[in-house]
């Protein structure tokens, strides 16, 4: 009778332990909204190191599209239902084109666009620092490039050396503006906006829009 009592007790504690076990491994895959938000941000913010380099050697020189800003921090609160093609790149690439595919009601819109102009108000002085880095960073090295153009025109380097001191140039610049970007903490500024932003819109959107949304912008 004992040794029945004692393997009735072992295999207690082994479903115990086999219950607890699994509530601990359940808990470890929810993710809160702090958690999808924070990450969420992470991501935004990650745009500003895949920003395209584009080089012209008609115009331009060295240049980035919007100044080298993503287009998540570029949105106006037109964009929400806005048709113009001026302004479609902005839409179709930021936070805006998961928006517009969640069925939005009326009073949503209203409140979502009443967010944006908040976090415009917000990101504003970072995104006039960043574009007034930007621009004279250009400048800077349009004249690195024209350098290299009239080297390539009066044959001093071949197209293929062009080439490579072009591609050479570009990595310099992004390098440059990233540390400049960095060092006005501007990143800092833009997620402490962009975060302020989504805890809004996390408010606003039913469960089931905010898991279409979180699960559309991490694409």
């Amino acid at each position: 009778m004992g040794k029945v009592k004692n393997l009735l007790f072992i295999m207690l504690i082994v479903a115990l332990a086999a219950f607890t076990g699994c509530n601990k491994q359940n808990e470890t895959t929810i993710v809160s909204s702090e958690d999808e938000i924070n990450a969420l941000t992470d991501q935004a913010i990650t745009g500003f190191e895949t920003q395209e380099v584009y080089s012209d050697e008609s115009e331009k020189g060295i240049y980035m599209q919007d100044d080298g800003i993503p287009p998540d921090f570029l949105v106006e609160e037109t964009d929400l239902e806005g048709k113009d093609t001026l302004r479609k790149h902005i839409r179709d690439h930021s936070f805006i084109d998961c928006l517009r595919g969640l069925n939005l009601s009326e009073i949503q819109k209203s409140e979502i666009k009443q967010g944006i102009r908040e976090y415009r108000d917000c990101k504003g002085d970072a995104v006039k620092r960043a574009k007034a880095i930007y621009r004279e960073l250009v400048e800077k090295y349009k004249i690195k490039f024209e350098r290299i153009g009239e080297a390539y025109k009066n044959g001093t380097i071949s197209r293929e050396k062009f080439k490579e001191l072009v591609a050479e140039l570009k990595s310099e610049f992004r390098r440059e503006l990233h540390s400049l970007q960095l060092k006005e903490k501007l990143h800092d500024a833009l997620k402490t906006c962009f975060r302020s932003f989504l805890k809004d819109l996390h408010a606003i959107l039913t469960e089931r829009q905010w898991k279409a949304f979180v699960e559309c912008y991490k694409r």
